[in-house]
Protein backbone atom coordinates (compact mmCIF):
# COMPACT_ATOMS: atom_id res chain seq x y z
CA UNK A 1 0.00 0.00 0.00
CA UNK A 2 2.68 2.41 0.91
CA UNK A 3 4.53 1.58 -2.00
CA UNK A 4 1.71 2.26 -4.33
CA UNK A 5 0.83 5.93 -2.50
CA UNK A 6 5.04 6.48 -2.93
CA UNK A 7 4.66 5.88 -6.69
CA UNK A 8 1.13 7.50 -7.55
CA UNK A 9 2.90 10.37 -5.82
CA UNK A 10 6.19 10.13 -8.28
CA UNK A 11 3.97 9.64 -11.23
CA UNK A 12 1.52 12.69 -10.21
CA UNK A 13 4.55 14.48 -9.89
CA UNK A 14 6.36 13.82 -12.68
CA UNK A 15 3.53 14.33 -15.09
CA UNK A 16 2.98 17.77 -13.58
CA UNK A 17 6.54 19.01 -13.60
CA UNK A 18 6.89 17.95 -16.94
CA UNK A 19 3.60 19.01 -18.74
CA UNK A 20 3.66 22.37 -17.29
CA UNK A 21 7.23 23.05 -19.06
CA UNK A 22 6.19 21.25 -22.39
CA UNK A 23 2.77 23.42 -22.13
CA UNK A 24 4.14 26.43 -21.28
CA UNK A 25 6.73 26.12 -24.54
CA UNK A 26 3.50 25.38 -26.48
CA UNK A 27 1.63 28.53 -25.30
CA UNK A 28 4.51 30.74 -25.99
CA UNK A 29 5.66 29.87 -29.50
CA UNK A 30 1.97 28.70 -30.95
CA UNK A 31 1.99 27.19 -34.01
CA UNK A 32 5.77 27.01 -34.24
CA UNK A 33 5.64 24.64 -31.20
CA UNK A 34 2.71 22.32 -32.42
CA UNK A 35 4.66 22.09 -35.80
CA UNK A 36 7.61 21.14 -34.59
CA UNK A 37 6.06 18.33 -32.19
CA UNK A 38 5.37 19.44 -29.61
CA UNK A 39 1.74 17.68 -28.67
CA UNK A 40 3.57 14.08 -29.84
CA UNK A 41 6.00 15.14 -26.77
CA UNK A 42 3.73 16.22 -24.41
CA UNK A 43 1.58 12.88 -25.30
CA UNK A 44 4.68 10.78 -24.45
CA UNK A 45 5.21 12.33 -20.77
CA UNK A 46 2.47 9.70 -19.11
CA UNK A 47 4.47 7.27 -20.48
CA UNK A 48 7.78 8.20 -19.66
CA UNK A 49 6.73 9.09 -16.25
CA UNK A 50 5.07 5.42 -15.92
CA UNK A 51 8.36 4.11 -16.89
CA UNK A 52 10.35 6.12 -14.52
CA UNK A 53 8.01 5.10 -11.88
CA UNK A 54 7.54 1.68 -12.89
CA UNK A 55 11.53 0.97 -12.70
CA UNK A 56 11.95 2.42 -9.16
CA UNK A 57 8.96 0.77 -7.20
CA UNK A 58 7.98 -2.39 -9.60
CA UNK A 59 10.38 -5.00 -9.33
CA UNK A 60 8.29 -7.09 -11.48
CA UNK A 61 6.77 -4.69 -13.21
CA UNK A 62 4.38 -6.43 -16.30
CA UNK A 63 4.96 -4.03 -18.77
CA UNK A 64 2.40 -1.51 -17.79
CA UNK A 65 -0.57 -3.97 -19.56
CA UNK A 66 0.78 -4.82 -22.46
CA UNK A 67 -0.15 -8.05 -22.18
CA UNK A 68 -2.57 -10.70 -24.52
CA UNK A 69 -6.31 -9.93 -25.02
CA UNK A 70 -9.06 -11.03 -26.77
CA UNK A 71 -9.25 -9.55 -30.42
CA UNK A 72 -12.57 -8.55 -30.09
CA UNK A 73 -11.78 -5.85 -27.83
CA UNK A 74 -10.50 -4.13 -30.67
CA UNK A 75 -13.28 -4.67 -32.76
CA UNK A 76 -15.46 -2.85 -29.73
CA UNK A 77 -12.03 -0.53 -28.93
CA UNK A 78 -12.51 0.80 -33.05
CA UNK A 79 -16.51 0.46 -32.99
CA UNK A 80 -17.41 2.83 -30.26
CA UNK A 81 -15.69 5.57 -31.48
CA UNK A 82 -17.30 5.45 -35.29
CA UNK A 83 -20.37 5.07 -33.34
CA UNK A 84 -20.75 8.01 -31.25
CA UNK A 85 -19.03 10.19 -33.60
CA UNK A 86 -20.77 8.58 -37.08
CA UNK A 87 -24.48 9.20 -34.88
CA UNK A 88 -23.33 12.43 -33.73
CA UNK A 89 -22.05 13.70 -36.72
CA UNK A 90 -24.69 12.25 -39.02
CA UNK A 91 -27.69 14.19 -37.00
CA UNK A 92 -25.41 17.29 -36.88
CA UNK A 93 -25.43 16.96 -41.27
CA UNK A 94 -29.26 16.43 -41.38
CA UNK A 95 -29.78 19.12 -39.02
CA UNK A 96 -27.75 21.83 -40.58
CA UNK A 97 -28.01 22.63 -44.00
CA UNK A 98 -24.71 22.47 -46.04
CA UNK A 99 -22.40 20.92 -43.11
CA UNK A 100 -21.56 18.10 -45.00
CA UNK A 101 -18.66 18.07 -47.51
CA UNK A 102 -19.05 14.73 -49.15
CA UNK A 103 -15.56 14.94 -49.82
CA UNK A 104 -12.15 14.33 -48.15
CA UNK A 105 -10.15 17.20 -49.71
CA UNK A 106 -9.30 19.05 -46.23
CA UNK A 107 -6.49 16.00 -46.31
CA UNK A 108 -4.41 17.26 -49.24
CA UNK A 109 -3.33 20.20 -47.33
CA UNK A 110 -1.95 18.06 -44.66
CA UNK A 111 -0.16 15.96 -47.11
CA UNK A 112 0.87 18.68 -48.33
CA UNK A 113 3.58 19.04 -45.90
CA UNK A 114 5.31 15.74 -47.40
CA UNK A 115 4.77 16.58 -50.74
CA UNK A 116 4.35 19.19 -53.04
CA UNK A 117 3.47 17.24 -56.46
CA UNK A 118 0.86 14.57 -55.64
CA UNK A 119 -2.85 14.58 -56.96
CA UNK A 120 -5.51 15.67 -54.47
CA UNK A 121 -6.59 11.57 -54.33
CA UNK A 122 -2.78 10.21 -53.79
CA UNK A 123 -2.43 12.95 -51.21
CA UNK A 124 -5.73 12.07 -49.30
CA UNK A 125 -4.72 8.66 -49.24
CA UNK A 126 -0.94 9.67 -48.36
CA UNK A 127 -2.82 11.56 -44.83
CA UNK A 128 -5.06 8.89 -44.18
CA UNK A 129 -2.36 6.32 -44.35
CA UNK A 130 0.67 8.64 -41.91
CA UNK A 131 -1.89 9.71 -39.97
CA UNK A 132 -2.95 6.23 -38.41
CA UNK A 133 -0.02 4.90 -36.85
CA UNK A 134 0.73 8.79 -35.50
CA UNK A 135 -2.64 8.47 -33.99
CA UNK A 136 -1.27 4.93 -32.57
CA UNK A 137 1.98 5.74 -31.06
CA UNK A 138 0.23 9.13 -29.53
CA UNK A 139 -2.24 7.27 -27.70
CA UNK A 140 0.05 4.72 -26.41
CA UNK A 141 2.12 7.58 -24.77
CA UNK A 142 -0.97 8.75 -22.86
CA UNK A 143 -2.66 5.14 -21.97
CA UNK A 144 0.53 3.05 -20.98
CA UNK A 145 0.73 5.54 -18.25
CA UNK A 146 -3.32 6.83 -17.36
CA UNK A 147 -4.52 3.27 -17.81
CA UNK A 148 -1.19 1.78 -17.84
CA UNK A 149 0.14 2.74 -14.00
CA UNK A 150 -1.93 5.21 -12.90
CA UNK A 151 -5.93 3.89 -12.93
CA UNK A 152 -4.49 0.57 -11.55
CA UNK A 153 -2.49 2.01 -8.85
CA UNK A 154 -5.58 4.02 -8.05
CA UNK A 155 -7.56 1.11 -8.18
CA UNK A 156 -5.88 -0.56 -5.37
CA UNK A 157 -5.55 2.38 -2.71
CA UNK A 158 -9.24 3.18 -3.39
CA UNK A 159 -12.46 1.82 -4.36
CA UNK A 160 -13.21 1.81 -8.33
CA UNK A 161 -15.32 4.56 -7.88
CA UNK A 162 -12.98 6.90 -6.72
CA UNK A 163 -10.11 5.57 -9.01
CA UNK A 164 -12.41 6.48 -11.84
CA UNK A 165 -13.04 10.27 -10.60
CA UNK A 166 -9.90 11.18 -9.77
CA UNK A 167 -8.42 9.55 -12.85
CA UNK A 168 -10.25 11.55 -15.20
CA UNK A 169 -9.95 14.78 -13.19
CA UNK A 170 -6.36 14.84 -13.67
CA UNK A 171 -6.92 13.44 -17.04
CA UNK A 172 -9.47 16.60 -17.96
CA UNK A 173 -6.98 19.36 -15.56
CA UNK A 174 -3.97 18.02 -18.14
CA UNK A 175 -6.03 19.54 -21.21
CA UNK A 176 -6.94 22.99 -19.15
CA UNK A 177 -4.15 24.93 -19.62
CA UNK A 178 -3.89 24.47 -23.26
CA UNK A 179 -7.99 25.10 -23.63
CA UNK A 180 -7.76 28.32 -21.33
CA UNK A 181 -4.90 29.56 -23.33
CA UNK A 182 -6.71 28.46 -26.82
CA UNK A 183 -3.89 26.72 -28.32
CA UNK A 184 -6.22 23.19 -28.44
CA UNK A 185 -9.95 22.65 -29.09
CA UNK A 186 -10.22 26.27 -29.78
CA UNK A 187 -13.54 28.20 -31.99
CA UNK A 188 -16.38 27.93 -28.87
CA UNK A 189 -16.76 30.90 -26.01
CA UNK A 190 -14.15 29.69 -22.62
CA UNK A 191 -17.15 29.61 -20.57
CA UNK A 192 -18.63 26.59 -22.61
CA UNK A 193 -15.79 24.40 -23.63
CA UNK A 194 -14.62 23.87 -20.00
CA UNK A 195 -17.64 22.47 -19.07
CA UNK A 196 -18.14 20.61 -22.04
CA UNK A 197 -14.48 19.35 -21.95
CA UNK A 198 -14.72 17.82 -18.43
CA UNK A 199 -18.50 16.15 -19.11
CA UNK A 200 -16.68 14.72 -22.50
CA UNK A 201 -13.34 13.72 -20.61
CA UNK A 202 -15.27 11.78 -17.48
CA UNK A 203 -17.50 9.97 -20.82
CA UNK A 204 -14.78 8.44 -22.16
CA UNK A 205 -12.96 7.95 -18.69
CA UNK A 206 -15.24 5.26 -17.90
CA UNK A 207 -15.50 3.75 -21.26
CA UNK A 208 -11.69 3.45 -21.74
CA UNK A 209 -11.71 2.27 -18.23
CA UNK A 210 -14.02 -0.34 -19.18
CA UNK A 211 -11.91 -1.40 -21.90
CA UNK A 212 -9.07 -1.80 -20.02
CA UNK A 213 -10.47 -3.63 -17.08
CA UNK A 214 -12.06 -5.61 -18.93
CA UNK A 215 -9.92 -6.92 -21.16
CA UNK A 216 -6.88 -6.95 -18.65
CA UNK A 217 -4.78 -5.11 -20.98
CA UNK A 218 -3.80 -1.43 -21.69
CA UNK A 219 -4.00 -2.14 -26.06
CA UNK A 220 -7.78 -2.28 -25.98
CA UNK A 221 -7.62 1.53 -24.39
CA UNK A 222 -4.85 2.39 -26.64
CA UNK A 223 -6.79 1.82 -30.17
CA UNK A 224 -9.74 3.16 -28.59
CA UNK A 225 -8.21 6.10 -27.50
CA UNK A 226 -6.04 6.41 -31.27
CA UNK A 227 -9.57 5.49 -32.93
CA UNK A 228 -11.22 8.41 -30.78
CA UNK A 229 -8.81 11.22 -32.39
CA UNK A 230 -8.47 9.12 -35.96
CA UNK A 231 -12.36 9.12 -36.86
CA UNK A 232 -12.84 12.72 -35.07
CA UNK A 233 -9.67 14.93 -36.13
CA UNK A 234 -9.21 13.19 -39.47
CA UNK A 235 -12.37 11.67 -40.83
CA UNK A 236 -15.74 13.56 -39.67
CA UNK A 237 -13.85 17.05 -39.02
CA UNK A 238 -12.41 16.92 -42.50
CA UNK A 239 -16.15 16.17 -43.63
CA UNK A 240 -17.73 18.89 -41.86
CA UNK A 241 -17.87 22.44 -42.75
CA UNK A 242 -19.67 24.47 -40.53
CA UNK A 243 -18.28 27.70 -38.74
CA UNK A 244 -20.56 26.45 -35.51
CA UNK A 245 -20.03 22.76 -35.68
CA UNK A 246 -17.51 22.79 -32.59
CA UNK A 247 -20.31 23.18 -30.45
CA UNK A 248 -22.25 20.85 -31.56
CA UNK A 249 -20.29 17.72 -32.89
CA UNK A 250 -16.49 16.74 -31.91
CA UNK A 251 -14.61 16.67 -28.41
CA UNK A 252 -16.46 19.19 -27.33
CA UNK A 253 -19.77 19.25 -29.31
CA UNK A 254 -22.98 18.90 -27.13
CA UNK A 255 -24.44 15.97 -29.94
CA UNK A 256 -21.36 13.91 -29.43
CA UNK A 257 -21.12 14.38 -25.52
CA UNK A 258 -24.28 13.22 -25.38
CA UNK A 259 -24.17 9.80 -27.10
CA UNK A 260 -20.57 9.00 -25.48
CA UNK A 261 -22.27 10.06 -22.18
CA UNK A 262 -25.21 7.87 -23.00
CA UNK A 263 -22.56 4.86 -24.09
CA UNK A 264 -20.78 5.48 -20.59
CA UNK A 265 -23.94 5.14 -18.70
CA UNK A 266 -25.46 2.23 -20.71
CA UNK A 267 -21.76 0.80 -19.28
CA UNK A 268 -21.95 1.40 -15.71
CA UNK A 269 -25.76 0.37 -15.88
CA UNK A 270 -25.41 -3.07 -16.95
CA UNK A 271 -21.69 -3.95 -17.05
CA UNK A 272 -20.60 -1.91 -13.48
CA UNK A 273 -19.74 -5.11 -12.16
CA UNK A 274 -16.29 -5.20 -14.52
CA UNK A 275 -14.91 -2.36 -12.52
CA UNK A 276 -14.74 -4.41 -9.25
CA UNK A 277 -12.03 -6.24 -11.04
CA UNK A 278 -8.10 -5.08 -10.71
CA UNK A 279 -6.04 -5.21 -13.76
CA UNK A 280 -3.28 -7.45 -13.73
CA UNK A 281 -0.79 -4.99 -13.48
CA UNK A 282 1.87 -3.06 -12.44
CA UNK A 283 2.19 -5.52 -9.76
CA UNK A 284 2.03 -4.52 -5.79
CA UNK A 285 5.45 -6.32 -5.28
CA UNK A 286 7.93 -4.17 -3.39
CA UNK A 287 11.64 -3.85 -4.04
Amino acid sequence: MQNDKRALKLYLIIVLVASIVIETIWIAYGEKAAQAGISSLLMFVPFIAALVVGRKYYKKQRSLGFLRFKPVFVIVAILLPFIYFGLSYGTYWLSSKGSYVGNLNALIEYAATYSQNVSGKTAIIISLIITLPVTLITALGEEAGWRGLMYPVMQRLWSWKKAIMISGGVWAVWHLPLVISGVYLPGTAMVYTIPALILEVFALTVIITWLRVKSNSVWPAIVFHAAHNYFDQIIFQSLTSNANSTYFVGEKGIISIAITAIIAVLILVFDRAVFSKTPTCPTSNQI
